[in-house]
C-alpha cells in the first residue's frame, strides 16, 4: 500500500528560485517562462457573472473536464483536508488520483498532484504552452489557467478520479463547469471573502451550495450551523440530489492531544495526525464521500481509508514542526480557522504558549487577535512576510500588553524558540497562510531536514 505526504497548498516565498534553478526547455517554454506566464495573470481576474470565460477556454482545449470522474469540494475551511483524505484513500486503494487545491504553501506545483506527487516541471511547461496557445487565455485569471493545466494533466495521465477544490465560492467558481461530478462535498462554511460572496452566512452558503448538481449526492460537513444545513439540504432537494451529513451520534472521540486525535465512526476506529476536532469533521466528511464513491465502482474499504488518513499531513495545517520545544505552524486566517487553532491549544494545558503572529489586512485581524489573546502568553508580531501584512505595530496594539513588535520573522521565530526552551513552553506560528509559507521556506533554507 502506497501512502503519500500531501503538501498541497499559499503564495510561497522562494518558489520562483526553486523552479528557476532548472531552465531546461520543454516544447518551447522553460520553467521560468512558464512561471512568468502564470504570474502575469491576476489571481481572480476581472469579476465574473457566469462561467462563460472558463467555458470558452476549456472549449478550445476540447473540454477535458467532461472526460474525468470528479469529486467536487467547496467550503470556507477544510477543503484541502477533505481533498487530501479522499485522494489518499482512493490512491491507497489502487486508483490513480489527480488533486487540485489552492492556494499553495511551498511552491506552485503543490496545487496539482497525482497520487501525492507534484506535477513535473517539464509537464507544467508543456501544458502551460498548450493553454497559452488558446486565443481566449489572455482574458482568464491565474486560477482558471491553473485549473485548465490541471485538467489537461489529469486527463493525459489517465487519472481514474479527479478531486477538485474550488478557488472561491462555488456557484461562479471556475471548477463549477464540471457538469456531473460523482460526489460533491461542502465543508465548514464561515465568514471569508465577503466582498465577493456576501455579508451573511446564508449568502456565503448559497454560493458554496452552487456546486450541487442534479442527481449528484452532496455531503455536508457536520460542523455547520443549522441555517447552513437547512439551505444546503433545500438546495439538494430542489436539484433532486441526495443530501448526506455525517451523524455525530455515531462518532466518539477516544483520545485527543496536540499531536493526534483518535475517534470511532460506525464502530470503526480512525487516527488523525493532523490534530483538532475540526479535522474530525473533515475526516467524517471524507469518509462519507468515499462511501458514496463506492456506488460508482471506487471500492475503498474502511481499513484502507483509516490507514490512509492516519498518514495525511498537509503543511501549515496545525503542523508540528519540531519537538523540544514543540513548534506548531498553522495557516488559519479567518475567524473559524483561528477558533479551531485556539480550541486545540487549550488541550495543551501549558501556560507558556508563545505566538509568532502575522496577518493580512484583507482579513478580520482584530477578531483573530482577540481569539489568540485568550491562549497566548506572548505574541511576537511581524510584517515582513507579505506586502499585504498588517503593520507589526498595528498588530501588536491589537494584542495589547502581550504584543511585541519584532524586526523580522526570523528574529521573532528565534526569540520565541529561545523563550519556549527556557520555560518549557510551546511556539505557535499563526495568523496567515502567507506567514506559514514564509516560515517553512525560511526553515528549509536554513536546514533541508527541517521539513519533517
Amino acid at each position: 500500500m502506497t501512502q503519500h505526504s500531501h503538501g498541497m497548498f499559499a503564495g510561497a516565498v522562494g518558489e520562483k528560485d526553486r523552479l528557476e534553478k532548472r531552465e531546461e526547455r520543454s516544447d518551447g517554454m522553460t520553467v521560468s517562462e512558464a512561471m512568468d506566464y502564470i504570474r502575469s495573470f491576476q489571481k481572480s481576474g476581472k469579476p465574473v457573472h457566469d462561467l462563460s470565460r472558463i467555458s470558452a477556454l476549456l472549449d478550445e482545449l476540447n473540454n477535458p473536464q467532461d472526460k474525468l470522474s470528479v469529486v467536487h469540494i467547496a467550503g470556507t475551511n477544510g477543503k484541502g483536508s477533505v481533498a487530501a483524505f479522499c485522494s489518499a484513500s482512493a490512491a491507497a486503494a489502487g486508483f490513480r488520483v489527480g488533486t487540485l487545491t489552492s492556494p499553495f504553501v511551498r511552491h506552485y506545483t503543490d496545487r496539482i498532484q497525482i497520487n501525492g506527487q507534484d506535477i513535473p516541471d517539464a509537464m507544467l511547461c508543456t501544458l502551460c504552452q498548450q493553454v497559452k496557445n488558446c486565443s481566449v487565455s489572455a482574458e482568464c485569471s491565474q486560477f482558471e489557467i491553473t485549473f485548465a493545466i490541471a485538467l489537461l494533466y489529469f486527463l493525459q495521465e489517465q487519472c481514474d478520479l479527479a478531486v477538485l477544490e474550488t478557488g472561491i465560492g462555488g456557484l461562479l467558481d471556475a471548477t463549477n463547469v464540471v457538469k456531473r461530478p460523482l460526489v460533491c462535498a461542502i465543508t465548514s462554511v464561515s465568514y471569508d471573502h465577503m466582498a465577493v460572496l456576501g455579508n451573511t452566512l446564508i449568502q456565503i452558503a448559497a454560493q458554496k451550495a452552487g456546486i450541487i448538481k442534479p442527481s449528484c449526492p452532496v455531503v455536508l460537513s457536520p460542523d455547520n450551523p443549522m441555517n447552513v444545513r437547512c439551505l444546503v439540504e433545500k438546495t439538494a432537494q430542489h436539484k433532486n440530489a441526495s443530501f448526506v451529513m455525517p451523524d455525530m451520534r455515531d462518532c466518539r472521540i477516544m483520545e485527543e492531544s496536540l499531536e493526534k486525535t483518535v475517534f470511532s465512526y460506525h464502530s470503526f476506529q480512525y487516527t488523525l495526525t493532523m490534530p483538532g476536532r475540526h479535522q474530525v469533521a473533515n475526516a467524517l466528511t471524507a469518509i462519507e464521500v468515499i462511501r458514496l464513491l463506492g456506488m460508482h465502482g471506487f471500492l475503498i474499504s474502511a481499513s484502507v481509508t483509516a490507514d490512509a488518513i492516519s498518514q495525511v499531513q498537509i503543511p501549515a495545517r496545525t503542523q508540528v514542526l519540531r519537538q523540544d520545544p514543540m513548534v506548531i505552524v498553522d495557516g488559519g486566517h479567518n475567524q473559524a480557522g483561528v477558533l479551531a487553532l485556539t480550541d486545540l491549544l487549550r488541550l495543551a494545558e501549558n501556560p507558556h504558549i508563545h505566538g509568532v503572529c502575522g496577518m493580512i489586512d484583507t482579513k478580520d485581524y482584530g477578531t483573530g487577535c482577540g481569539l489568540l489573546r485568550q491562549v497566548l502568553e506572548t505574541a511576537f508580531c511581524v510584517d515582513d512576510f507579505s506586502p499585504q501584512a498588517v503593520p507589526k505595530d498595528v498588530l501588536a496594539d491589537c494584542f495589547g500588553k502581550i504584543g511585541i513588535e519584532m524586526p523580522s520573522l526570523a528574529a521573532a521565530y528565534d526569540m520565541a524558540v529561545r523563550l519556549a526552551k527556557a520555560d518549557g513552553g510551546i511556539v505557535v506560528v499563526c495568523g496567515s497562510l502567507y506567514l506559514a509559507s514564509a516560515l517553512l521556506h525560511l526553515l528549509d533554507a536554513d536546514d533541508p531536514d527541517s521539513r519533517l
